[in-house]
Formats: structure tokens, sequence, C-alpha cells
């Protein structure tokens, strides 16, 4: 048995929404939420506390206890503020609601300690001093439910592979690739994974190292689409579709399959 000290390896993240009906949220959940670690000062609360009630009776002068109702300790957690950005105070803003989820031995996937807190924030506040003191933030949460304690931390599902195959033998033209309602600017019939890749990263749903790019070049050789990063690494993401403008060969055409499902 090893003592560890909680800074430098207790982490705590927001996440907006988890599916789960037991607050058990996926890699991909966790992924997709805001990790508050380096921007905390101060935490407090963020426990079960139980309300016993005594039990007296005329045969003994010893009054016992039963358990009673749990509830939520009074919970907060103290941040940094920021000379120039906002987010602590429009993404914690009064009124939001989502989970804190509290990592107590780390996140390293298939490690216990993951306590998931449904919360919903009660107040907002800065605090103002004379102090020699970085300037402080306040946030208050009230805990709306039973959270789920010492759970597992999940391990992220395979990454989606995704492969797009010209046929035809076309000797020209172009083709886009649509992901998410968002479309490629044009692609050369010949374009190597390099060039598909840039295209790609180019859309705004689509951030540098969130996908990588292998085989080609385009006509003769298919072009797989890793979705290995960022908010897609280990989900199920959807399938891209193709268009495509091709001139030249036998009924040329441009088709996208999903050849690893993700998540």
């Amino acid at each position: 048995m090893a003592r560890f000290n909680r800074k430098g390896t207790t982490k705590i993240v927001f996440v907006p929404s988890i599916a789960s009906a037991a607050y058990l949220p996926t890699a991909a959940e966790i992924t997709a939420g805001t990790d508050y670690t380096n921007q905390i000062r101060t935490i407090d609360g963020w426990g079960i506390e139980n309300q016993p009630i005594e039990t007296p009776d005329m045969q003994s002068t010893f009054v016992s206890k039963i358990e009673g109702d749990d509830q939520a300790s009074d919970s907060s957690l103290g941040f940094y503020e920021d000379d120039e950005l906002d987010d602590i105070e429009t993404d914690l803003a009064k009124g939001t609601e989502g989970f804190i989820i509290i990592f107590s031995k780390g996140k390293t996937p298939l490690s216990k300690g993951m306590d998931v807190f449904p919360i919903k924030v009660a107040s907002n506040s800065k605090g103002y001093s004379t102090d020699n003191e970085a300037a402080p933030i306040n946030v208050q949460f009230v805990i709306t439910d039973r959270p789920a304690l010492n759970q597992t931390v999940p391990s992220p599902g395979p990454d989606e592979v995704q492969t797009i195959t010209i046929t035809g033998t076309p000797t020209g033209g172009t083709y886009t690739l649509t992901f998410s309602g968002q479309t490629t600017a044009s692609i050369v019939y010949n374009a190597t994974s390099g060039a598909v890749q840039a295209a790609l990263e180019a859309l705004s749903n689509i951030a540098p190292g969130d996908i990588t790019c292998a085989g080609g070049p385009h006509p003769g050789t298919p072009i797989t689409v890793t979705f290995g990063g960022g908010i897609y690494d280990g989900t199920n993401v959807a399938q891209m579709t193709a268009t495509a403008s091709l001139t030249g060969g036998t009924s040329p055409a441009v088709a996208v399959t999903t050849t690893t499902p993700g998540g």
C-alpha cells in the first residue's frame, strides 16, 4: 500500500452530459469535458454525510442511533481568475448543470477511484481583497442526486476507421467529403493521404490531431481515415459521404465505408 499526494495525482473534470442513468461516463464523454485541475486553488466538500436518528428507550440510559438519511456535504471549488479569459465565469455560470468527476487516483483507464457527482452551479463569485494573493473565483455547487462513487475509469473503445475508395480508373476530376454537415474543398482524383487529411482538418469540426490518413495515393489505392484523437478518440462517429466529379475511365465513382466501427 503506497500513500500519495493528491496534488499532482487527483484530477477534476466538468462533464456537461452523461448518457448513463447510473452516471457512468464513457471515455468519449470524459474527453468532451473540461479538465480544470490546474485552475483549482481550493476544494471543499464533495462527500456524502449521514444524518443519524436517535432512538432512546426506557430500558437504557444510553441513547442509541440508527442510520438516517444521506445528504451531500456543501461543496465548492475555488479557482484562479484569468486576467483575460472568462471561461470559469461563463462555463460554470449560476444554473449550469452537469457533472463534476473527481479522479482520486488519476485518470488511468481501468483504475478505481472515479467519483461522479451530478451538480448544478449555485453561485459563481469573484473574491476581492487587498491581500497579496492571486485573484480568486469561488464556485458553489449543489449535488442534485446520489453520486456514483469509487467507479472504474473507462477505457476508450476502438478508434473508428473509414475507407475512401475510388473505382472506375478516372484520369481527372475531383471529389468532396462531407462529415457531420461540413464539406471539404475539392480533392483531386489522384490525391495523397496527406492531401485528404489536410482537406478534412480544414473543416470546423475536425481539428489537427483528430484524424490520421494513410494509404493511397488515389485512384489506385484506397485511403483510410482513422478517428483517433480529441473528441473522436474511441467513439462511434458519423460516416462521411462523398460527392464525385470525376472524369475519364469507366463510370468512375468514390465511396466511403466504415471498416472499423468506433466505440
